[in-house]
């Protein structure tokens, strides 16, 4: 396998060196959760979307049009990014392990956005074990093709 190391803790320091420097100014950016190629779909960009616990939505139930006055801005700029390198867009419900909810994993793929809300997608409702195993599968494939 490519000579790559695993991932070990968080890389906030960026993220909190870019809010320092704006010192609270609103930013049109967005950070990426993940970014990968794959030999045969291409650019694939993920992003983890979290349900607490203390909400009333579940991985299962939440979507970003439920709060898509929010957060609008975020999914649109994913969206663009993504056509822009021609890339698929996953979005992934997920709850922190030890909650009641751990096991319900929402994988919506976004196929069009408007300024009103994701208007095409596919959504597969799966459980952390086997969302692993196709979520390894997945990069064990993007890492043979750099090899």
């Amino acid at each position: 396998m490519l000579h790559s190391k695993p991932l070990s803790g968080d890389d906030s320091s960026g993220f909190e060196f870019v809010q320092e420097t704006l010192k609270g100014d609103p930013t049109c950016a967005i950070n990426f959760d993940r970014l990968q190629f794959h030999p045969v779909q291409g650019y694939i960009i993920f992003e983890f979307l979290l349900c607490e616990e203390s909400q009333s939505v579940t991985p299962y139930t939440s979507h970003p049009n439920r709060y898509w006055h929010k957060n609008s801005q975020k999914f649109i700029a994913l969206f663009k990014a993504a056509q822009a390198l021609n890339a698929k867009l996953y979005l992934v419900n997920y709850a922190r392990k030890g909650t009641r909810h751990e096991n319900e994993v929402l994988i919506i793929e976004v196929f069009a956005v408007t300024k009103e809300g994701i208007t095409t997608e596919k959504t597969y409702k799966t459980d952390r074990l086997k969302f692993s195993e196709w979520f390894r599968k997945l990069n064990k494939e993007c890492c043979e093709a750099t090899e």
